[in-house]
């Protein structure tokens, strides 16, 4: 160790620093810390004398996905002669995840010799968080931008063509055809940009949980009533649940879980079939399964279901649109419940999704 002087001295200058500060012997095999100052404590909620006795025990709350690459980036500095630089998470007292920063300088002997490492170790959660936020802001950003391009340009220019046609046409019947033409792409335009606004807010961490007490079987009823005129088209058969089951949830975002899955079940069902909705609840959570007799998922097109502007989307059996983000936003509505979606789909046998929430 330093001499107690010495490491009195560095004690009194370097106590009140935020930053660890160490000094590690790169002669010694084990590159035994010579020095630590007090914060080292507070930031990796260890104690000094736990790394003077085992130079390794840091690694003890580095994160298990960059403990390979701190390893790396320190042998790397011993044989290279290169300064380390670079940033890693660790896992606090609190099981919280912390970003730092570390900064190691190697200094050299009168022979060349590496004989000391000097670092510097910050805590950068604030600004990693920040960093990580804003790049989840420009992809929400690249998505609009991309829908906007493509997504939105076809429906606008359909409704342009119509209202010239009905310019220039004189039959009554025409006219009406065309106009209800019109507002069924403005209807399927105000989908899409209502998903996407739900992409957005739940993307960009916007959305915020507001959880309470309500009847599960209440709100599916009120979901498949609000699309009675589409299952009545369809002439589809409908099973609900008949029990009373009480759940901690996000009311709204369940109706829309709930709203996105049934829709699917409609808009891919043949006519005269059937949609079965069942519900468990047990101590582990609570389980809803909707199941429908429709054209299902081909095997080449599972694994895009749930991706935002889905390459798997398709048009319902009876034409309907699709705007490829309906199962994206319902997925991450899920996790944000910590829940998820299991997917079960034979092509024209039908398709299941079944819902698990905690309880």
């Amino acid at each position: 160790m330093i001499k107690e002087v010495d490491s009195f001295l560095y004690d009194e200058l370097l106590s009140n620093i935020e930053q660890v500060l160490f000094v590690r012997d790169a002669l010694d095999k084990d590159l035994s810390v010579l020095y630590v100052n007090d914060a080292y404590e507070n930031s990796l909620g260890l104690s000094k004398q736990s790394l003077y006795d085992n130079p390794y025990s840091f690694l003890e709350v580095v994160h298990p996905d960059d403990k390979q690459m701190v390893i790396e980036a320190y042998t790397n500095t011993i044989i290279g002669k290169t300064e380390l630089s670079i940033d890693f998470r660790v896992i606090g007292p609190d099981s919280k995840v912390r970003w730092l920063y570390a900064k190691v300088i190697p200094i050299y002997n009168q022979q060349g010799n590496i004989y000391r490492l000097v670092g510097i170790i910050d805590d950068i959660t604030h600004r990693k968080e920040k960093q990580i936020r804003i790049s989840k802001l420009n992809k929400v950003q690249d998505d609009i931008i991309k829908m906007l391009a493509h997504d939105l340009r076809s429906p606008i220019a359909g409704v342009k063509f119509l209202a010239e046609l009905i310019n220039k046409e004189e039959s009554r019947e025409v006219i009406d055809k065309h106009s209800a033409q019109i507002v069924e792409s403005c209807d399927d335009s105000l989908k899409m940009m209502d998903d996407l606004l739900s992409h957005i807010q739940v993307d960009s961490e916007g959305l915020v949980l507001n959880r309470k007490d309500f009847i599960v079987e209440n709100q599916i009823r009120i979901v498949c009533d609000s699309m009675l005129d589409k299952i009545e088209l369809k002439e589809l058969r409908l099973s609900l649940p008949k029990t009373q089951t009480i759940a901690h949830l996000d009311q709204l975002r369940f109706k829309q879980i709930m709203t996105n899955l049934i829709s699917n079940a409609i808009k891919f069902n043949h006519r005269f079939g059937s949609i079965e909705i069942s519900l468990v609840k047990n101590k582990k959570g609570l389980s809803i399964t909707i199941s429908d007799t429709g054209i299902g998922i081909p095997e080449n097109l599972k694994p895009e279901v749930f991706d935002l502007f889905s390459g798997a989307r398709r048009e319902g059996t009876f034409g309907e649109k699709s705007t490829g983000l309906g199962l994206s936003i319902t997925k991450r509505l899920v996790k944000l419940h910590n829940g998820c979606l299991l997917l079960k789909s034979q092509e024209s046998i039908g398709t299941s999704m079944e819902l698990i929430l905690p309880s």
